[in-house]
């Protein structure tokens, strides 16, 4: 799993930061934090091996995620850190699955245009 430079969630388009300052939240010491306001997800470089980064990385997307999809909890800390554990070693265990294999198009699924003139004239089966 590669820690990207950017990820999409929800049409915005988060920034990844690695910093080796201090992430502090309400005065605690973290490995990352998600800024929505600004679109920055920030991991700290200093405080953790390549395999915590990852998970940290994850940790924080699903912040950003619950927030997008405007999912509160009272244990959000909890849920985001299960998942993020539970999602990375899934990606650990089986890395073929998220693979991208040079023979094969791994762009998302186009579908032909049709031109706005032209729906008239569509017949749709099945409805």
């Amino acid at each position: 799993m590669n820690i990207p430079k950017q990820v999409k969630v929800g049409g915005l388009s988060y920034k990844i930061e690695e910093t080796e300052e201090p992430i502090l939240i309400n005065n605690q010491l973290c490995y990352g934090s998600a800024d929505y306001g600004n679109e920055v997800i920030k991991l700290s470089s200093s405080l953790q091996s390549q395999r915590v980064k990852k998970i940290t990385f994850l940790h924080e997307l699903f912040h950003c995620i619950f927030n997008d999809r405007c999912i509160e909890s009272e244990d959000e800390e909890y849920l985001v850190d299960v998942l993020a554990k539970g999602l990375y070693q899934v990606v650990t265990d089986n890395p073929e699955i998220f693979e991208c294999k040079k023979k094969v198009n791994c762009n998302p699924i186009t579908y032909p245009s049709i031109s706005f003139d032209k729906l008239d004239s569509i017949e749709l089966r099945g409805m």
